[in-house]
C-alpha cells in the first residue's frame, strides 16, 4: 500500500512536471494541503522528497518554491541524461532477452496509436500519451542491471519532462516524434548499440536546441 507522503509526493510530482504549478512559483503548505487532500505531515515529507530530487527548492525563511527554469540547466540535464541512458541502452543492448524486445515493440506499439497533442489543447501533451512515452523510455533501459543508474534516470526524466512540454508549441510541423523512437527502437533490436545511443542522443537534443534557441533563458 503506498503511504500518504508518497501519494502526496505523486500528486505535487505531477503537478510540478505538467505545469500546474509553474517554475518560480511558492509552494504554500496550506495550499499544498488542498491540492492533496492530505494533513501537513505528509505534504511536508512530499516537499522534502521534492528538493532531494531537484524539482523544488528550499529558501531559508522563505519555504519553499517549484524549482526554476534556465538554458544551463537544461543544457546540464540533456548532458547528463545523454551520458547515463546510453550507458543504460548500451548494457540493456548486452543483457536484454527476447522477451525484452517484445516489451519494446508492445511499448512502442501502444505509443504510436495515440497523439502527443491533447485533444482539446494542442499546445499541451495528452497526459496519456505521458505515461506512455515514459513506459517506452524506461523500457528501453530496464535491462542494464542497475537499480542506482535507473533511479537515477527516472529523477532526470521528472526534471527534463518540465522543459520538454514547453517545447510542444515551438516545434510547430518541423519534428516526426514517432519517427524518431521507432528508429530508436529498430537500433536497439537490431543490438546495434552505436547507432541506438546516436538515434537517443538525437532525439533528446532535438528538444533542447528548440528550447535553447526560442524559449528559456537564464
Amino acid at each position: 500500500m503506498i503511504s500518504r507522503s508518497t501519494k502526496a509526493w505523486e500528486i505535487l510530482r505531477n503537478a510540478i512536471v505538467s505545469g500546474r504549478l509553474k517554475p518560480g512559483a511558492p509552494l504554500k503548505t496550506s495550499e499544498l494541503q488542498e491540492l492533496c487532500g492530505m494533513s501537513v505531515s505528509p505534504v511536508r515529507e512530499a516537499l522534502a522528497r521534492l528538493v532531494a530530487t531537484g524539482l523544488a527548492t528550499a529558501e531559508h525563511n522563505h519555504g519553499y518554491r517549484v524549482a526554476p527554469l534556465s538554458a544551463s540547466d537544461l543544457q546540464d540535464l540533456v548532458d547528463t541524461r545523454i551520458r547515463e541512458e546510453s550507458w543504460a541502452l548500451k548494457r540493456s543492448i548486452e543483457n536484454g532477452d527476447e522477451m525484452w524486445e517484445g516489451r519494446i515493440l508492445s511499448s512502442l506499439h501502444v505509443l504510436e496509436r495515440l497523439p502527443r497533442e491533447n485533444p482539446e489543447d494542442q499546445s499541451l501533451y495528452n497526459e496519456q500519451w505521458e505515461t506512455r512515452h515514459s513506459d517506452f523510455h524506461n523500457t528501453l533501459i530496464s535491462e542494464c542491471g542497475s537499480k542506482l543508474t535507473l533511479g537515477f534516470c527516472e529523477t532526470l526524466r521528472d526534471q527534463s519532462d518540465r522543459y520538454r512540454r514547453l517545447s510542444l508549441v515551438l516545434e510547430g510541423g518541423g519534428r516526426n516524434a514517432k519517427n524518431e523512437h521507432r528508429e530508436i527502437a529498430e537500433a536497439t533490436i537490431a543490438r546495434d548499440a552505436p547507432r541506438a545511443i546516436e538515434a537517443l542522443s538525437s532525439h533528446y537534443s532535438m528538444t533542447a536546441r528548440y528550447l535553447l534557441e526560442t524559449y528559456v533563458e537564464e
